[in-house]
């Protein structure tokens, strides 16, 4: 079990955001009733038929698979490092096992596969959570990037799996407190990169945010949530328009070279969450704000489509896109059905855009009206 470090600032921080906490969290997947939802029984009972991987509670001082000496960080090491690819390979079983859980009970035809597949994402957590598993505070900054990432994905997760559960999947008092103490150390390790000096406030502060939303929607802290609200602000805050005013970009995701495209819908996959996280809890989200989100779209959507036609990528050729990494077109389209260049960037993957680990699983289910 790893050993618990927290600094008397951080301990303060955390006090005063519990404190501030007054607000019901609202998650942004209402709880629905299913034809799986109908099957579940009491399935704490079962035991599941595969065990999860050994809790990771060593240290996350890990390695970046990019290259340091590269000022892009767009040219990966030709080293990579042991320890660091041991490490993930190990935590991304376990969120693999959480997904298959999730994506299990989804399909689900018999109350015994919908029953299982609760047991198996409650055991295993559980058992990751008894350990205090990932908690560990000697992490370099890929490290902590690691971590924020795996929080991220099993808060997801979980969201959904209540969601499609009508609200019966719920958090042992064990894994309620994992939950928080990952939350506040996510908001202890990015706090400082909230400074207003802070010059590399970028995609892993958009990811952070979620990570901590999503974690603050599971374990109702809306103080999490608020947190995370002024990431997002930011967020919109540093959107530099184009000269024509049509799109937005995000400048120290451009500056990726070859990987601005990828970078460009990796931070817009946060951004657009936190955007839902705003409006269900009730947090300022203005016509300004959408506006700059579309703009932000606009140019995500560009730099796969025509990127030749946009001056701030200096004709580099971009990396491919992974079709998941366009994950937040999804909530962003059935929130902004019109907008042109989204829709054309969805349908030229005709829609298959889903199934983002880092997500926690499939997120069309619960967009029923997307067009």
């Amino acid at each position: 079990m790893p050993v618990k470090r927290w600094s008397v600032a951080g301990l303060g921080l955390c006090a005063a955001l519990h404190l501030g906490s007054s607000l019901a969290a609202t998650s942004i997947w209402p709880a629905r009733a299913s034809a799986q939802s109908a099957m579940i029984a009491d399935y704490r009972s079962l035991a599941c038929s595969k065990a999860p991987p050994p809790p990771y509670t060593g240290n996350l001082q890990l390695q970046s698979k990019y290259d340091q000496s590269d000022a892009s960080k767009s040219t990966l090491r030709r080293d990579p490092d042991a320890g660091t690819e041991k490490v993930g390979k190990q935590v991304k079983a376990f969120i693999s096992g959480l997904i298959y859980a999730n994506k299990r009970f989804l399909r689900a035809k018999t109350p015994q596969e919908a029953n299982m597949a609760l047991a198996c994402q409650d055991q295993w957590l559980e058992h990751w959570a008894q350990a205090d598993a990932l908690l560990n505070p000697d992490a370099s900054s890929t490290g902590m990037a690691a971590r924020k990432w795996a929080v991220a994905a099993m808060a997801s997760n979980l969201l959904l799996t209540q969601a499609a559960s009508n609200g019966q999947v719920q958090l042992t008092p064990t894994q309620k407190a994992w939950f928080e103490h990952l939350g506040e150390l996510i908001i202890r390790e990015y706090q400082p990169r909230q400074t207003p000096g802070f010059t590399w406030f970028n995609n892993h502060d958009y990811w952070a945010a979620w990570a901590v939303a999503a974690t603050g929607m599971l374990v109702q802290r809306d103080d999490f949530i608020q947190w995370a609200d002024g990431n997002l602000r930011r967020g919109l805050q540093q959107a530099v328009r184009g000269s024509d005013g049509s799109y937005a970009y995000l400048p120290l995701e451009v500056a990726r070279s070859k990987l601005a495209a990828t970078y460009s819908q990796y931070a817009l996959v946060p951004l657009v969450l936190l955007a839902e996280s705003a409006r269900a809890n009730h947090l300022p989200w203005s016509s300004e704000d959408q506006h700059t989100l579309e703009l932000l779209a606009n140019f995500a959507a560009r730099s796969i489509l025509d990127p030749d036609n946009l001056p701030e990528l200096k004709g580099q050729s971009q990396t491919d896109v992974a079709p998941y990494k366009l994950a937040w077109l999804i909530p962003f389209l059935q929130r902004a059905p019109d907008n042109r260049l989204a829709r054309q960037l969805y349908d030229s993957e005709d829609g298959d855009v889903d199934n983002y680990s880092q997500l926690g699983g499939p997120l069309k289910p619960f967009y029923p009206k997307l067009p």
